[in-house]
């Protein structure tokens, strides 16, 4: 009795191992991609109309990407997102187990399928603005759910009667094309293959299978290609519903590797259907070699896990800046990194720094930064948060422009049509609005805002009284100009700022003599010093502006200053300064930074003259 016991509580130890090992994977993704999880489904879209289901349908496994839109939903949800993981990864093992014929200790072989899906997420990094595939973070997974699926529904299907199998395996090699495009090639392959074979049949069967299997895989594609899909290029009808990771004509191959051990842990399994050697028989054996390829999956996730911590810190900003916590934008830009800043970081500080009225005391009290992302490609500020930037600067054209470029480029998203409809409100075109709130009111999570601003539809003038829209609306221009911005946000909106007319709003003073600062543009700063003194004097003047204003009137004499009244700590400093450079001698620049940082990193002296040649992008 005892000894059964023991059997029995070893076999329950044993079941509750992979479900404990999946949710402890789920838990791990959900803790450390949230915020990138979260910034997906915005940058994502699905809508409850049969218009948005046909409009995937046209392409081959287009029902797919329908299922991963709707999957990506949950996202808006931490305890959604493990669910919804735990459930598909538990699944997908649990039929390798029941397909592998997986017992004791091989058992934790199934483990690599559900790994290799963690994988193909937790390497996503840039790719959330650039991959095209609609529901593109959730296609493996359920992809690869499917195929099992229908492979255990044709392995049930083979005890009842082998034709009958290899008839279902044919179905799922031609709808299973139409709705699941090439994923459906690995159910095929999983019902030909003779690894999977369970005795039943005679060997004439089995080549009849694995010679249909491979036609079918072969010819569909290319019968679909001619009747159905003729839309799609026939260079991606192999690959059709599977993600694409190029851009233009280069081509970034190391993204697929956790493809190919999704396929490879699939192969691995069907070998372990077969009888093990001789020395795998012992327990002890079977639990030291599954162990070791668990491991060598976990080495593998780690190895292609995203890690850059600037990427996470601006999806953090992003999610902070829509939901208007602009303190939050600052409290992200001051955490201690090894790394210094990106310069989307950076726009996104300043931008929080001049909605709280402190851009003119603080904007130097942060570390500048033009460190690169950590991508193997050029990422520009415009396809990643160059429409947030341009929406709030109150550049309503530039950001509606992107927002439609970026749509037909990569496909439409939350985000976008969010953008759109602000846009579209501040610049009074009511109709167009309406055409935006009506497909967002189609969405699962996004109804209830789009209600909230269909309010503005009805009485335009509160727009002006809105906290966030009434602000952007004080600083548009609302001259007609040809423009373009070729790409460079952030030398774009510096320049246009820089170089704008008077403006008798206070606001634009300051937006305007900030960028003014900011280029070091001493003939454009001085207008709008002047400017902004005008109406500013009484409130007194920030810092940082009466720095470039001492400096600038010691550098060019060409505007007197001395009867300014400076405060005494801004002479004093722009003294200390000098004499400190003077005892320098003949230091280099990053020799000089790295000296000048602790007494004066902080002034516009030291942006003035240390901070040279930041990149943008």
């Amino acid at each position: 009795m005892l000894q059964n016991m023991q059997k029995l509580g070893k076999r329950a130890a044993k079941a509750c191992l992979l479900p404990l090992a999946v949710a402890l994977m789920c838990t791990v993704l959900v803790s450390r991609e949230g915020d990138v999880l979260f910034r997906a489904q915005e940058l994502s879209l699905f809508l409850f109309s049969r218009h948005f289901l046909e409009t995937l349908a046209i392409y081959p496994g287009g029902t797919l990407s329908w299922l991963a839109c709707l999957a990506t939903t949950c996202f808006h949800s931490a305890s959604e997102t493990f669910l919804l993981l735990f459930l598909l990864w538990w699944a997908s093992a649990a039929m390798v187990i029941r397909l592998g014929r997986l017992e004791g200790w091989w058992r934790l072989m199934a483990l690599l399928v559900p790994l290799a899906l963690l994988a193909c997420m937790a390497e996503t990094g840039y790719w959330l603005y650039y991959q095209k595939l609609p529901g593109h973070m959730m296609v493996p997974t359920l992809g690869v759910t499917l195929a099992l699926t229908c492979a255990s529904v044709g392995l049930c299907l083979r005890k009842q009667s082998v034709l009958l199998a290899q008839v279902w395996m044919l179905v799922c090699a031609s709808v299973g094309y139409l709705l699941l495009g090439a994923w459906s090639f690995a159910a095929t392959a999983l019902m030909m293959s003779p690894f999977w074979r369970d005795g039943c049949e005679t060997k004439r069967q089995s080549l009849l299978a694995i010679v249909l299997g491979t036609a079918a895989i072969l010819i569909v594609p290319q019968i679909a290609y001619q009747h159905v899909f003729t839309q799609v290029e026939r260079s991606q009808l192999y690959v059709a519903a599977m993600p694409t990771f190029g851009i233009n004509a280069d081509d970034f191959p190391q993204y697929r590797l956790p493809y190919y051990a999704l396929a490879l842990s699939l192969l691995l399994v069907a070998l372990l259907r077969l009888k093990p050697a001789k020395w795998l028989t012992r327990e002890w054996q079977q639990a030291a070699v599954a162990l070791a390829c668990v491991a060598v999956a976990l080495w593998g996730v780690k190895r292609v896990w995203y890690t850059d911590e600037n990427f996470h810190r601006e999806i953090r900003q992003s999610r902070a800046i829509e939901e208007g916590d602009w303190e939050q934008v600052l409290r992200i830009a001051r955490e201690p990194a090894t790394e210094g800043p990106t310069r989307i970081m950076v726009m996104n500080r300043n931008l929080a720094l001049f909605r709280l009225g402190r851009a003119g005391d603080e904007v130097f009290h942060y570390r500048e930064g033009d460190t690169p992302p950590q991508a193997p490609w050029l990422v520009h500020i415009s396809q990643v948060n160059g429409k947030s930037l341009y929406y709030h600067y109150g550049l309503e054209n530039f950001c509606y422009r992107w927002c439609i470029e970026q749509g037909i480029e990569v496909g439409w998203n939350v985000e976008g049509l969010r953008l759109m409809v602000k846009s579209s409100l501040l610049n009074g075109d009511y109709e167009v609005a309406r055409k935006y709130l009506d497909l967002l009111g189609q969405t699962r999570h996004h109804r209830g805002w789009a209600r909230r601003y269909r309010e503005f539809l009805h009485q335009p003038e509160r727009i002006a009284e809105d906290a966030e829209m009434g602000l952007i609306r004080r600083l548009m221009d609302r001259r007609d100009r040809l423009d373009t911005d070729r790409m460079q946000v952030e030398v774009y909106l510096l320049d246009y700022f820089a170089q704008s007319p008077h403006s008798d709003d206070p606001l634009r003073q300051e937006l305007n003599l900030l960028c003014a600062m900011l280029t070091r543009d001493i003939p454009s700063f001085w207008p709008r010093f002047f400017d902004y003194v005008e109406t500013h004097a009484q409130s007194g003047i920030p810092r940082h502006y009466q720095e470039a204003a001492f400096l600038y009137g010691q550098l060019e004499r060409t505007v007197d200053t001395s009867h300014m009244p400076f405060d005494p700590e801004v002479r004093q400093t722009y003294e200390e300064f000098m004499r400190f450079n003077d005892q320098c001698g003949a230091m280099t620049l990053e020799q000089k930074k790295a000296a000048f940082r602790p007494r004066f990193g902080h002034t516009f002296y030291y942006y003035y003259f240390l901070v040279r040649g930041l990149k943008t992008a």
